[in-house]
């Protein structure tokens, strides 16, 4: 045996490891996996997302803009992976605000609590405050200011969608 015979059957073995191997990472690029995406409510142009896993909650908070006082408002993403309003908070009664519901309710310590409300939300959007709303999502023990990823008195649509990482990783580095 010589030494042309030891590199060819270097390469016969490296070339099929490396194939595989490249088989293996554009796999792993393009199995899809959920987000949470914020889109331009007209446009539909992405402007945010978060890697979303079903059962998982996220909440929206913002100040009410004729009360000025707080509203939370707590999502989880169900099974089929839908939006689910799960329940809200808030401060006061007012304008805007619900006097009555057909949800349980209770007094806390944030203030009123609506529960059990199970809401599938279809259209799920925001209009991002210019002044005093403060619009924040909070994901994954994170808060994201809606005016970080989103122009004052744009309606930001929040949806769950199927991304590969490369289209994830694409994404978020383009921002």
């Amino acid at each position: 045996m010589g030494i042309g015979d030891v590199s060819n059957t270097l390469i016969y073995y490296k070339v099929p490891l490396v194939i595989i191997l490249l088989f293996i990472l554009l796999g792993i690029f393009l199995i899809p996996f959920r987000v949470l995406l914020a889109s331009d409510y007209r446009t539909g142009e992405y402007l945010m997302s978060w890697p979303i896993k079903k059962g998982e909650e996220f909440y929206i908070e913002y100040t009410h803009s004729v009360q000025l006082t707080p509203v939370i408002e707590v999502y989880f993403i169900d099974e089929s992976y839908n939006i689910i309003l799960k329940e809200s908070y808030f401060h006061s009664y007012g304008a805007g605000l619900p006097s009555t519901t057909p949800y349980k309710f209770e007094t806390t310590t944030r203030g009123f609590r609506i529960y059990d409300i199970n809401q599938l939300m279809q259209d799920l959007v925001y209009r991002t405050g210019a002044e005093r709303a403060n619009h924040k999502i909070n994901i994954g023990n994170k808060t994201y200011p809606f005016l970080d990823f989103s122009a004052p008195r744009e309606g930001v649509r929040f949806t769950v969608e199927k991304f590969s990482l490369l289209l994830y990783l694409a994404k978020e580095v383009k921002q």
